[in-house]
């Protein structure tokens, strides 16, 4: 049994470690006696955390920095190759299951499209999501060295996540509720998973990789089937009190608006959301709008948020309009948590962001329209349609990054 002493000196150099750690990752490449400029802690300890991660295969000696006098310095890098990491992107209209390095590099993927063509519920089971998980596997067994540096299953769902219980509690598109979703995946495969919820998971997928790199603050907003929005605020995941913070899109846009899923109106995703857009064009046809989306489809459910773009692309004024004024709603619910957050940056992605060209004119206005100062910076995401896969595999770096020996003996066992 550890004395208390040596608990205490070890949870220390764990502590320093972590430092370290993140300190290689933000610069990518340094040396340590740059290390030692950042991090308050003396040569030799840096020196003994060094020989640490690179014994643990966390980092590793790159090429030679500039000399500023004497010997070129020895920079330290991220050993991006080292440790592989599962993430599995469960959105409302597709399941994209990924297996990427350390780094965020994607190295294998599987996509599922999810078809709502019956109705608003699909029939979406925990043991597709398993079913995925396999078949990206499979994938990754044609190099074996590949499957033996898996380290762990990052998760994010659609819908009300509980993290610590590995529950999803409530996912409304496919009628889930009190799923042990960690639990299952754990059982089956043998690997360490964490869950969250899905638009959380693509904030810390830009915070680590993409455009949010170096934000303490930062909004990530997904506009797709439905809206929400994942919040950094110093350098974490904001969850609220009871897990709900950042629920943007039943927040009232329009006080006249169409009845909600959840039983209000005029909430955000009545009126900006893709089923919006497409149920706006559609009621605007049957009131006699001319469009050219009469000669795209044979009937009118088979008008899509995705198609309305196509048709926008194509020159058509009535889907430009309204992807314009959902462009406007948009941009209305992003100013009001501008002015609740303050943030350095915006970033949104989703199937609505795709429109970029008919949306964030409007969006950019309403926003400098609605905030008390000049607004941030908003921008689709770096990384497209994966970034929520990508942000995955992030729930399981975090845990790496923080308790490195720790969390190495932990899923070694």
């Amino acid at each position: 049994m550890l004395s208390l002493e040596n608990s205490d000196n070890r949870s220390v150099r764990e502590k320093n470690r972590s430092q370290i750690l993140q300190a290689i990752k933000m610069q990518e490449a340094i040396s340590r006696i740059e290390l030692s400029g950042q991090i308050d802690l003396n040569p030799s300890t840096i020196s003994r955390a060094v020989n640490d991660l690179e014994e643990m295969n966390l980092i590793r000696e790159r090429e030679m920095g500039e000399s500023s006098g004497g010997r070129r310095p020895v920079l330290l890098g991220i050993n991006e190759s080292a440790y592989h990491i599962i993430g599995v992107d469960i959105g409302a209209t597709k399941i994209i299951a990924v297996i990427t390095n350390i780094q965020g590099e994607i190295l294998e993927k599987y996509y599922y499209r999810i078809d709502y063509s019956q109705g608003d519920v699909v029939d979406i089971s925990p043991e597709l999501v398993l079913e995925c998980l396999e078949r990206v596997l499979k994938q990754n067994q044609r190099n074996q060295s590949r499957t033996d540096r898996i380290i762990g299953i990052g998760v994010g769902a659609h819908g009300l996540v509980d993290k610590d219980r590995g529950k999803v509690i409530f996912a409304p598109n496919f009628g889930w509720r009190d799923i042990y979703l960690q639990r299952n995946i754990e059982e089956k495969f043998g690997y360490k998973t964490i869950i969250d919820n899905d638009v959380r998971v693509m904030a810390l997928g830009e915070y680590w990789f993409g455009y949010g790199q170096n934000c303490d603050c930062l909004i990530c907003v997904n506009a797709g089937y439905g809206i929400g929005s994942g919040i950094i605020f110093n350098g974490r995941v904001f969850r609220g009190h009871r897990s709900l913070a950042g629920e943007i899109g039943h927040t009232t846009v329009a006080e006249d608006g169409p009845r909600c899923n959840c039983g209000d109106y005029g909430c955000l995703e009545t009126v900006a959301s893709g089923p919006a857009i497409a149920k706006m064009v559609r009621t605007r046809i049957k009131r006699g709008r001319e469009s050219i989306i009469t000669e795209m489809v044979y009937d009118m459910s088979q008008i899509t948020g995705k198609l309305v773009f196509q048709a926008a692309k194509e020159g058509d004024n009535l889907s430009r309009q309204v992807l314009e004024e959902a462009g406007n709603y948009l941009g209305i619910g992003i100013a009001n948590l501008i002015n609740i957050m303050d943030p350095e940056l915006v970033l949104v992605g989703g199937g609505v962001s795709r429109a970029e060209d008919f949306v964030f004119a409007s969006l950019r206005q309403a926003v400098t329209r609605k905030t008390m100062e000049k607004p941030p910076p908003i921008s689709p995401v770096k990384q497209g349609e994966e970034t929520g896969a990508i942000g995955s595999t992030v729930l399981v770096l975090e845990e790496l990054f923080q308790a490195p020996e720790s969390f190495l003996s932990e899923v070694r066992g």
